[in-house]
């Protein structure tokens, strides 16, 4: 039985010890005195349980705040539950905040008085007129003198603020069942919102810890009441099982994202999708990294069964959904903008994760975030109920040999020119570009005039995802139409671009060039004749 067992009697302490007279032995020692009360049975069992009584034997002096039986067992402590050395220590750690080093009697205690007990941590001291208190605990009996120093007895037990800290963070939740019993809940397990709400602002102490009440009006407030404003109290045992197994994990203390998950007992299929896609050792790296898990749960109602994975093309597939689910960098709860927050995954697509109302979901599949802020030594994790699905593929089982996209200004695509062979797919895309574009065929380079029947993804849109087959050799112009006025334009060189070569025309006596080569040397030929006879 793990410590928290200590902390769960934390919220239940109650004023209930009442003044009495104390009978004691100035010569006899404290322990002794304690014993011969008959109201200090249960500390006395405690001191034997934890081998503190030859101690409090010892010389002192000793100042020990004694609780009573109803102290002990306003608190529902059970010894047969400290079995293990761990939670021995924490007993004797409980009970050394109880003593303190010296003799103290009640009129040496002033209002607002801090001392360290024996265990090493401070108790402060409360004194009005008529009552003295330490911490929460009131002194109903001062000044019991003994051999070795003075008890005072107290109607509390109290609780070492190291452990007291760590009350809400480590204490195990209530089961449904306890929670049901505490509500004004029908017989079906169902609340409405109203009563969820009063029962949550109910003011009475040792109800129920008020940061996990906090938890629960806030997850289910938001997101588990019905059409008919009621809420499923039932629903409350998965979430108290998940937080439960991440307080045993934490326990070991922060290790790197996939132990954590491991030692959770509830993400064993999220574990073993990531050995199978070979990511936990991606996953044990420095990171730091923000992992959405997802539930054992989660996995069985997604129909994932890991062995139909067994191919590298859907062991590829396979790694791109886990993926999808990590986001470099370690992102928590708190530094999320209410609204829409936008964020790039390891797989390369973008993620949404939605902040309303203090809830948070994430994807297109609104998976609701369950336990958020979980650390690990590598990053954070958030808990959720859902499997996520990456985007869908727009150009699944196309081979696209070239893709173009928008420049960063949104006034120019990239690359502007792309060559391929006859034959090849040519593939346009973009996703929520900040302007409406498209691509259209044009007559010519950086032409304004479309061609009539021509290449065209359709009106322009903020997302697009288009492709064309070209089969023959030839360049195709095209351009945005919105801004076809800027130069939007680009190029799709196809083989040779369509040039066609030139012919291969040989002089013959048929040419015209060949008769007018005759002429010309005819005419030569007779001023040169006409010449030399002039000569003669």
């Amino acid at each position: 039985m793990r410590k928290s067992i200590v902390y769960i009697f934390v919220a239940c302490l109650l004023l209930a010890a009442i003044p009495y007279s104390v009978t004691a032995d100035a010569t006899e020692d404290i322990p002794t005195n304690a014993a011969a009360t008959g109201d200090h049975d249960a500390l006395v069992q405690a001191l034997a349980h934890a081998e503190l009584v030859t101690t409090l034997e010892g010389d002192g002096p000793f100042t020990v705040f004694a609780p009573t039986d109803q102290a002990f067992s306003d608190a529902g402590i059970d010894l047969s539950d400290f079995d293990t050395p761990e939670e021995n220590q924490t007993l004797t750690n409980i009970l050394l905040y109880h003593v303190y080093s010296g003799n103290v009697a009640s009129s040496d205690v002033t209002d607002g008085l801090t001392v360290e007990m024996v265990n090493g941590e401070e108790a402060t001291f409360t004194v009005t007129s008529d009552t003295v208190m330490i911490q929460d605990a009131t002194v109903t009996t001062p000044d019991v003198a003994a051999s070795n120093g003075v008890i005072h007895v107290i109607d509390q037990v109290l609780i070492p603020p190291s452990l007291s800290d760590d009350d809400d963070e480590e204490g195990d939740a209530p089961t449904p069942e306890e929670l049901l019993s505490m509500t004004d809940s029908d017989e079906n397990g169902t609340m409405s919102l109203d009563e969820f709400n009063a029962f949550m602002n109910d003011d009475e102490e040792g109800a129920f810890p008020q940061s996990v009440l906090d938890d629960f009006a806030e997850i289910f407030t938001n997101n588990d009441a019905d059409e008919s404003g009621e809420l499923d109290i039932n629903e409350l045992e998965q979430f108290i099982a998940e937080i439960d197994a991440y307080m045993i994990a934490m326990e070991e203390g922060p290790s790197d994202i996939p132990t954590v998950a491991q030692q959770t007992g509830i993400h064993e299929s999220l574990v073993a999708a990531l050995a199978a896609a070979d990511l936990v050792t991606a996953l044990q790296a420095e990171g730091p990294f923000t992992v959405f898990a997802p539930t054992d749960e989660a996995f069985a109602n997604a129909g994932i069964d890991l062995e139909s994975f067994d191919t590298e093309e859907e062991l590829a597939a396979l790694s791109n959904i886990l993926l999808y689910h990590v986001v470099a960098g370690a992102t928590l709860s708190t530094d999320l903008a209410d609204g829409v927050n936008t964020v790039t995954t390891l797989n390369t697509d973008e993620l949404t994760i939605t902040v309303s109302d203090g809830a948070v979901t994430v994807g297109a599949d609104a998976a609701i975030v369950t336990i958020a802020d979980v650390t690990a030594s590598n990053g954070v994790i958030h808990v959720i109920d859902k499997v996520l699905t990456p985007p869908a593929d727009p150009f699944e089982g196309i081979d696209c040999a070239a893709t173009v996209g928008l420049t960063s200004n949104g006034y120019g695509f990239t690359p502007s020119v792309v060559r391929i062979d006859p034959g090849q797919t040519v593939c346009w895309s973009w996703t929520d570009a900040s302007m409406g574009h498209n691509v259209k065929q044009v007559d010519g380079f950086e032409s304004g005039t479309y061609v009539d029947g021509g290449v065209t993804s359709g009106q322009p849109a903020t997302t697009v995802a288009f492709h064309h087959t070209f089969t023959e050799n030839q360049t195709f112009y095209y351009g945005c139409e919105p801004h076809i006025s800027m130069k939007m334009h680009g190029q799709v060189v196809v083989g040779d671009g369509g040039v066609q070569p030139a012919a291969d025309t040989k002089d013959t006596e048929d040419a015209p060039g060949f008769v007018a080569s005759s002429m010309m040397l005819a005419i030569l030929g007779a001023v040169l004749f006409m010449s030399r006879r002039q000569n003669q």
